[in-house]
């Protein structure tokens, strides 16, 4: 009696471990990525009016970990004549990259239009945009999580509508928007007509100024912290706005030189106008007016040369070698290649201008 009872604990206890064992191969099977096992994604679509009175998406459970599975989209839309601002919450975290990209879990926003599309960027880990102004009145926020890591917080971002909220008093308007999309300010239809329109500011706060008054903080403040999916600016990852490539400096430097004196090689046999003569060095570095006039500027392309306005004559000393003429031809055959230090005189070029058609005579 006491044998059959030893002999059938030990058959529970090996049923148990094999069952244990069982169990754990399964789940094992179901938390491989890319295995067959796995759990249908859980989507979801919605629209969002964005009002004045603003609001925010978060990823479910914020700030705790996000659950698996999951394909969640936001549709933003805002009245005609308005654009959306988003926040996103500092306490950000999102599984890690892969080999630098963001394949498996991530938030992505990306904004369509009738005449194109921008993808504005796809974040994980814990690096996300301080913040984003959207182009028109739509934008597109998804979350993707699939059946593997999973992290905590999560996301949690805030929008806001920009432009004229005095359109959320006219209901028809809201029951409408997206249908009759208009621009804040009035911009060129042409990418021609608009780089005409870049020629007549000198600092990228005037140029967003004029473009968009409305939100051209924000869009000045985008340049720097707006991200791409395939690239990042090495502006992007510099710690302050004084470090960051300074626009105006470089479009300054570029009226600057545009038309300045500048090295130039010249052979001394064309710019003398000699041929009874050789020289070394056969060419020499002079000081002569080039570049364009003003690319950047009104003057570029319009029929506009960049002329010296002062010059001056330089003296350079050279070997020189001319052959000496005799009526015997064969004493010139023997005679020898005899070098002499010349002295020649060379124009340069000291200071320029653009010299336009249209200029007015000094």
């Amino acid at each position: 009696m006491r044998r059959a009872l030893i002999l059938q604990m030990w058959i529970v206890l090996f049923l148990g471990t094999f069952s244990r064992m069982g169990n754990a191969q399964v789940a094992n099977a179901k938390v491989l990525r890319g295995n067959s096992i796995t759990t249908d994604l859980y989507r979801s679509d919605e629209n969002i009016t964005v009002t004045s009175a603003g609001g925010f998406i978060s990823s479910p459970n914020y700030p705790k970990a996000y659950p698996r599975n999951l394909c969640l989209s936001w549709k933003l839309l805002s009245p005609p004549g308005t654009v959306i601002h988003l926040e996103f919450d500092e306490q950000f975290n999102i599984e890690e990259p892969v080999k630098g990209k963001c394949s498996y879990d991530y938030v992505e926003v990306e904004e369509k239009s009738q005449s194109s599309t921008i993808k504005w960027g796809r974040w994980c880990g814990q690096k996300a945009p301080s913040s984003l102004t959207s182009k028109s009145n739509t934008l597109r926020i998804t979350f993707k999580s699939d059946d593997y890591f999973v992290a905590k917080p999560g996301f949690k971002i805030h929008y806001s509508l920009v432009g004229d909220t005095n359109l959320e008093a006219a209901p028809e308007l809201l029951s409408d928007m997206g249908t009759n999309e208009m621009p804040t300010t009035e911009v060129p239809q042409t990418l021609e007509d608009l780089d005409k329109t870049i020629a007549t500011f000198d600092t990228i706060e005037e140029l967003l100024k004029s473009l968009s008054p409305a939100t051209w903080r924000q869009d000045l403040e985008s340049i720097y912290t707006q991200t791409y999916i395939y690239y990042r600016s090495k502006s992007y990852h510099l710690a302050s706005r004084q470090n960051k490539v300074d626009l105006n400096r470089l479009h300054d430097d570029v009226k600057r030189f545009s038309c300045t004196p500048r090295n130039y090689s010249v052979n001394l046999r064309e710019e003398l106008k000699t041929t009874n003569a050789v020289f070394f060095p056969r060419c020499l570095l002079v000081k002569r007016c080039g570049g364009n006039c003003g690319c950047g500027t009104n003057n570029w392309n319009t029929g506009c040369s960049c002329q010296p306005l002062k010059t001056t004559t330089k003296l350079h000393e050279v070997l020189k070698y001319s052959p000496e003429t005799s009526p015997y031809k064969q004493q010139q055959q023997k005679q020898r290649v005899r070098w002499v230090i010349g002295e020649i005189f060379l124009s340069h070029h000291e200071t320029c201008e653009c010299a336009c058609p249209l200029q007015p005579p000094r």
